[in-house]
C-alpha cells in the first residue's frame, strides 16, 4: 500500500474542464483493506472536490488523505479542482449532487459558513444542509502584515487610516475574518479581493500593494521566518510552537462584552475548520462508510508521520460532533449574523 500512496500524485489523468486528477489505485487493489461498512461503495470511483486551484493548502490536504481513504473505502478517488466564487462554486455544485457517497468535497468552514449565514448571493446552501464526514484540521487564522510597513502591531492596525486587507473573495476565510475584525474593532479598512490564492496575496504584501491578510498559520510560517511578514494577532488560543510568544490572542485585545460575543461566535465558526462534506441527505450506508473511514484514516500512524514531515497540522473532529458544532453556530447571537450580512 505504501507504493500505491506514493504513486497517487505521480500518476494523474487530466479531466475536461474541471482539472480532474485521478488516483492511480484501483478499487480492487484497495478492497482488501476496505472497512465492512464500505461495502456499498466498493469498486466505485469517487470525486473528491477541492474548491480552489491545485497547489494550495486545501489541495495539498486532500492529496495527502486521498490514498488512505481509498484503502479504507475500497474506492478509486479522483481529486477534482473546481475553483470559483471564493470556494462557493464547488459547494453549490455539491449541493445538487447525488447523495450516494460518490461525490464529496473539502469545505472552507469559515468562508462557506460565513457566506451562508450572511445570505450571500453566491451561497446557494444552508450551513446545515451538507452531510458532515469529519474535520481534517482546524487552524485558527493568523493575522499578518508587511514586515516593512507601518503596521507592526494589531494596535497599529486598529489605528490605521485606510488599511488594506488582501483576500481571494467573499467566500473565503481571509475575507470573512478580515471583515469581521474591521467591523468589531472599528478599523478604517477595505478588503481588496480577486487574488487567485494565498500565494498571490502574499506577493501583494511583499510588493506593498496591500498591508495585511488573514490566513493559515502554517502557510504563513516561511514568510514570517524570512522576515517578510509580521504576525500581529492570532485567532486561536493555542499558539503554534514556532511562533514567537508575544503575538497576542484576540481575547487579549481589550473589548466590550458585545464585541467579545461577536468574536466568540466567529471563533466557533473557525472551529469547523476544513471538513470533508457530502451532499445533503447522504445515503445512510454511504455516510456510515465515510465517517468510519475518516476516523480510522485520521488515526493512521503513517498518515500522521507523513503530515508531520510535510509540516501539516491535523485535528480530527467526527461528523456527529461537527453536526453539533454547526447547530451551535446557527444559534449564535443575531448580531453576528447581521454583521456577516453587512459584509456582503
Amino acid at each position: 500500500m505504501a507504493d500505491r500512496r506514493r504513486g497517487l500524485s505521480a500518476v494523474v489523468a487530466l479531466g475536461v474542464g474541471a482539472g480532474v486528477l485521478a488516483g492511480c489505485a484501483s478499487g480492487a487493489q484497495a478492497a482488501g483493506d476496505a472497512l465492512p461498512a464500505c461495502s456499498s461503495l466498493d469498486g466505485e470511483t469517487v470525486s473528491l472536490v477541492v474548491p480552489y486551484e491545485p497547489g494550495g493548502g486545501y489541495d495539498s490536504y486532500v492529496r495527502l488523505l486521498a490514498p488512505y481513504l481509498e484503502e479504507r473505502t475500497g474506492t478509486t478517488i479522483a481529486v477534482q479542482n473546481q475553483p470559483g466564487a471564493g470556494g462557493l462554486l464547488a459547494l453549490n455544485n455539491l449541493h445538487t449532487e447525488k447523495a450516494d457517497g460518490t461525490t464529496i468535497a473539502i469545505m472552507n468552514g469559515v468562508g462557506a459558513g460565513g457566506s451562508s449565514l450572511a445570505g450571500a448571493d453566491g451561497a446557494q446552501f444552508a450551513l446545515d444542509d451538507f452531510t458532515y464526514i469529519g474535520r481534517v484540521v482546524s487552524e485558527p487564522p493568523l493575522i499578518v502584515t508587511s514586515a516593512t510597513g507601518p503596521y507592526q502591531t494589531f494596535d497599529a492596525v486598529r489605528a490605521a487610516r485606510g488599511f488594506r486587507w488582501g483576500s481571494t473573495g467573499p467566500g473565503a476565510e481571509d475575507y470573512v475574518t478580515a471583515s469581521l475584525l474591521s467591523k468589531v474593532f472599528d478599523i478604517d479598512a477595505q478588503v481588496v479581493t480577486g487574488f487567485p490564492g494565498s500565494g498571490e496575496t502574499e506577493l501583494a504584501i511583499l510588493q506593498g500593494a496591500i498591508d495585511g491578510m488573514s490566513g493559515n498559520p502554517g502557510s504563513r510560517r516561511q514568510a514570517i521566518e524570512e522576515a517578510t511578514q509580521t504576525p500581529v494577532l492570532r485567532m486561536g488560543e493555542q499558539s503554534p510552537a514556532w511562533l514567537r510568544d508575544d503575538v497576542p490572542w484576540v481575547h487579549d485585545v481589550p473589548m466590550t462584552d458585545e464585541q467579545r460575543a461577536l468574536v466568540d461566535a466567529h471563533l466557533a465558526l473557525i472551529e469547523i475548520g476544513r471538513p470533508l462534506v457530502g451532499p445533503p441527505g447522504m445515503d445512510d450506508a454511504a455516510k456510515r462508510c465515510w465517517r468510519e473511514a475518516m476516523a480510522t484514516v485520521m488515526a493512521n500512524p503513517d498518515l500522521l508521520a507523513t503530515a508531520e514531515q510535510q509540516e501539516r497540522e491535523l485535528s480530527f473532529l467526527g461528523g456527529a460532533e461537527l453536526d453539533g458544532l454547526v447547530q451551535r453556530i446557527l444559534t449564535a447571537p443575531p448580531q453576528y449574523r447581521e454583521l456577516l450580512t453587512g459584509m456582503y
